[in-house]
């Protein structure tokens, strides 16, 4: 098995933030050998934006879990956004197959 590149270090602590809140990590739980070139953007570019109304309650728990995990409240939304979006379509081809 062929060993992974190393990362490249990053220019500081800002750039290497901005790389991991933007690059989806699923790949590499999956398999840690994948390489950080095949690692997908999370979002390549925000084009709208949308408001939602949530309790006060939620929104604190939402921003108490982005920060233990080093993540703003609006990138761990959005996150999660994108993580039910893509299995409620898999759920949807799933049953257009039947």
């Amino acid at each position: 098995m062929k060993k992974p590149k190393p990362i490249k270090p990053f220019r500081n602590l800002d750039q290497e933030a901005k790389f991991w809140n933007t690059h989806d990590l699923g790949k590499i739980l999956e398999d840690p050998e994948t390489p950080i070139s095949k690692l997908l953007l999370i979002e390549p570019k925000k084009e709208v934006m949308m408001t939602l109304r949530v309790q006060k309650s939620v929104k604190d728990k939402i921003e108490k879990l982005a920060k233990i995990k080093g993540l703003n409240l609006t990138t761990l939304s959005r996150m999660w956004l994108i993580e039910k979006l893509t299995e409620e379509e898999e759920v949807l081809k799933k049953h257009s197959k039947v």
